[in-house]
């Protein structure tokens, strides 16, 4: 499967000393289906978008059988997953639910939620985030589960270490 993501540059703007510089032209970016993916602790990703911020972020999410987030909202940031195979079970306006290949859903901002993967294999899904500065957390758990996988005692003051960079207000366990 050949998937790509076309860039646009910024737009000019008008600065104290006159126009900006001309934006970059557009690139495109290309991620071959067999390119390695991130180990993340709990699951894989595979980045979409290029590492920059942007205005949308996309990447597939590979959650292993067993994961579960805890109940947690974004208070700057909309997400949404499509799901490619596997189950996910998903806790959002005081319900639970599991969606299968081909179901999608949108989370706004300020909507408590959580997900997981209560099945046997592993389910994987096709993530948007809108800003796109949020990759940055799979990112940087990437390095953390490099020197403290979860178990390890690090891992947790860690995690919510993120959490509190990266827009994750962790509100209690999971529902499910």
């Amino acid at each position: 499967m050949l998937m790509s993501l076309i860039v646009l540059g910024a737009s000019l703007a008008a600065g104290p000393q006159g126009p900006a510089p001309p934006a970059p032209a557009p690139s495109v970016v290309i991620r071959r289906s067999g390119e390695a993916v991130g180990a993340i602790g709990v699951g894989q990703v595979a980045y979409l978008s290029p590492p920059e911020g942007h205005a949308l972020g996309q990447m597939i999410l590979i959650e292993g059988p067993g994961y579960r987030t805890p109940i947690h909202v974004h208070h700057h940031l909309d997400e949404s997953f499509y799901v490619l195979s596997g189950r996910l079970t998903l806790h959002a306006g005081g319900q639970t639910q599991v969606l299968g290949p081909g179901d999608y859903v949108f989370i706004p901002r300020g909507v408590p939620h959580a997900q997981g993967n209560q099945g046997s294999e592993a389910t994987h899904l096709l993530m948007s985030v809108s800003s796109g500065d949020f990759l940055g957390f799979f990112r940087a758990r990437e390095d953390l589960v490099k020197t403290s996988p979860p178990g390890h005692p690090d891992y947790g003051p860690r995690m919510h270490a993120l959490s509190d960079i990266y827009d994750v207000e962790n509100l209690g366990d999971p529902p499910f």
